[in-house]
């Protein structure tokens, strides 16, 4: 599963994966200190209790959650967080509201999309995204499950895969994820895509999956969701729902930057995916180019 990173935006995109799973008193702990890490990182863990409407113990037991062994240690990864002097932007951190202009709509949007790349970058396990990368490129079949907006990720996914001879079939039905599920078996690749980790069309076709021997691995913004829970691998997403900004708005950006992670690792390490690309490249160019043709006599 998935290890942490302690620095940079992978600590409060932690914070906003792990939300859902935390109880109340945890989760106004982690609000508070993701809303605002260096001010956090000031307050001693009685202060902190204080603000939070909590107990020193729930703050101890949220560093932990959170994977430190303590809140001094949690302390000092908040204090490395980048300082308001460099790149910060405070007015494009705000939610998107209405009356915002379009030109700030697409401001605030564009500093939440980098936010997310950069947060889910940090979140994902190198050695975990490796093995995924090994599963896929080796497997006799990969499918690939998401409802909704995932499922619009599932697609472009299995679309990318296929143009390097691998067989990738994107499942956005729940009964048709579940009959393609049980056909598999050792060797073969199954992938849930779900921003809450519990989407039941991709949750349980995943599970079908792993009964059936199938390697599985879940992209998911929730770490102790069901999805990514009942993986062999699972790939963490950053993507914070504000106001206007739908949940599958905020997690369709992380989930598309590691769907090309993933296509453009195999397409790099084996040749007869490099290969294949360039004969579809060829053949779709010499398609484009040719002359239409012309209607016949009557």
């Amino acid at each position: 599963m998935n290890g942490m990173n302690g620095s940079g935006a992978g600590l409060v995109a932690r914070m906003h994966s792990l939300m859902a799973d935390l109880s109340p008193a945890e989760g106004r702990v982690a609000s508070l200190l993701a809303a605002d890490p260096l001010g956090g990182a000031q307050l001693t863990i009685e202060a902190l209790a204080t603000a939070a409407s909590t107990s020193t113990a729930t703050v101890v037991r949220t560093a932990k959650r959170l994977g430190f062994p303590g809140y001094p240690q949690l302390r000092l990864a908040l204090a490395a967080q980048p300082t308001a002097g460099g790149s910060a932007e405070p007015p494009l951190a705000a939610d998107v509201e209405q009356g915002d202009s379009p030109a700030t709509v697409l401001a605030k949007l564009a500093a939440f999309e980098r936010e997310a790349i950069t947060a889910t970058a940090e979140l994902v396990d190198p050695e975990v995204i490796a093995a995924v990368v090994a599963a896929m490129a080796g497997a006799r079949r990969i499918d690939v499950y998401g409802i909704g907006a995932s499922g619009l990720v599932a697609l472009d996914l299995a679309q990318k895969l296929q143009r390097i001879g691998l067989y990738c079939i994107a499942h956005t039905e729940h009964d048709a994820g579940l009959v393609s599920a049980s056909l598999l078996g050792a060797g073969d690749v199954a992938i849930g895509i779900s921003h809450s980790g519990r989407t039941p069309g991709t949750v349980l076709p995943l599970q079908r999956a792993k009964e059936s021997g199938a390697t599985t691995v879940a992209i998911t913004g929730a770490v102790g969701s069901p999805l990514a829970l009942g993986s062999d691998l699972a790939l963490l997403t950053s993507g914070k729902e504000l106001g206007f900004r739908s949940a599958a708005m905020a997690s369709r950006t992380g989930q598309l930057l590691l769907v090309d992670s993933l296509f453009v690792s195999i397409a790099g390490q084996t040749s007869s995916a490099r290969s294949a690309l360039q004969r579809t490249y060829d053949v779709i160019s010499a398609g484009n180019n040719r002359r239409p043709l012309e209607k016949e006599d009557h």
